[in-house]
């Protein structure tokens, strides 16, 4: 990286995504060139700027003036800002949390054909928050942005629309079609896709040597809480192959460092789930699990020495 870190004419030019990684190489560094930029009217500079901002990555937190960034960005007709100012007022990022003023800003950016947004307004849709419910809808926007360019967005969304073939939501369920749609979500690399498709597939065809590669990729890609629940989807199955994974996933359920995945992991090892029993792994975990909850109680009502969210706390696209 050079003494000063990018050339004007470079930052005027470069593209968001190349942008986000040459931030990442030295935010504080990049900070004051950013901000110049910003300054300056570079729509790409002004959203990396709000995201720094509601980050603290490479300057003091401020998710007030992120915001602000995000509302100028979306002002000069930017998407990207739109979705946003969108997530800002969804998670109560520098503002009161407004899933209706969410909403409106996704469908701004969602018309546009931002894959993100497409993909928040259609989930708020589905669960019917700040917005009424609406499957049919939602299932038109889940489908647009698995059709995008964005490729973890697409990935998601097609997850979802696999969803909504096999379970028979808003049309007559349609299970072939739907592993069709899971296999899309699994090879954009998104880890429930990766855990549908394996499910249907290994249902629908009885081959588990198809199915494996993808019951273990969804585990090593999945954040633990995901890993948790395929853990307990997993533990009791016939097949020894699918209980050893079940105790993969609770291994990497219980990186979350609380209490109640340790002793969840305890119990499975002390059991020998998937092989023969771990009495001393089990030891370790269950003393893991009491270290947790004396940390827990010394911290008190307020809970600051919970480990952050491993889903990230102010994630730029949508929810993980």
């Amino acid at each position: 990286m050079r003494d000063g870190w990018i050339s004007f004419t470079e930052l005027t030019q470069i593209g968001p995504e190349l942008l986000r990684a040459r931030i990442s190489e030295n935010p504080a560094a990049a900070a004051r060139w950013v901000e110049a930029a910003a300054l300056a009217g570079i729509v790409n500079a002004q959203i990396a700027w709000g995201q720094m901002l509601l980050d603290g990555h490479g300057v003091a937190r401020d998710p007030e003036a992120g915001l602000r960034w995000f509302q100028i960005a979306a002002g000069a007709g930017s998407a990207e800002g739109a979705n946003m100012v969108g997530r800002c007022h969804e998670c109560g990022w520098g503002v009161p949390a407004d899933p209706a003023r969410a909403a409106a800003h996704y469908r701004q950016a969602a018309e546009r054909g931002h894959g993100w947004a497409q993909f928040n307004l259609a989930t708020l849709l589905l669960d019917g928050k700040g917005i009424a419910a609406d499957g049919r809808e939602a299932l038109h926007w889940y489908a647009r942005a698995a059709r995008g360019r964005n490729a973890e967005a697409a990935a998601k969304s097609a997850t979802l629309v696999g969803r909504y073939l096999e379970l028979g939501w808003e049309r007559p369920a349609r299970p072939v079609a739907a592993l069709r749609w899971y296999k899309r979500g699994a090879a954009g690399g998104d880890y429930r896709g990766q855990f549908d498709y394996a499910r249907l597939l290994l249902e629908r065809t009885g081959r588990l040597d198809l199915a494996m590669p993808w019951f273990g990729r969804c585990i090593e890609n999945g954040v633990p809480a995901f890993c948790r629940n395929v853990g307990a989807a997993l533990r009791e199955a016939p097949q020894p192959a699918l209980r050893r994974l079940a105790l993969r996933a609770l291994q990497r359920a219980a990186l979350s460092g609380t209490a109640g995945d340790l002793r969840t992991l305890g119990g499975a090892l002390a059991e020998g789930l998937g092989g023969a029993p771990d009495a001393e792994g089990a030891a370790r975990a269950f003393q893991r699990a009491r270290e947790a909850e004396a940390a827990h109680a010394a911290a008190g009502p307020t809970g600051k020495a919970q480990a952050p969210s491993p889903d990230g706390a102010a994630a730029a696209g949508g929810h993980a």
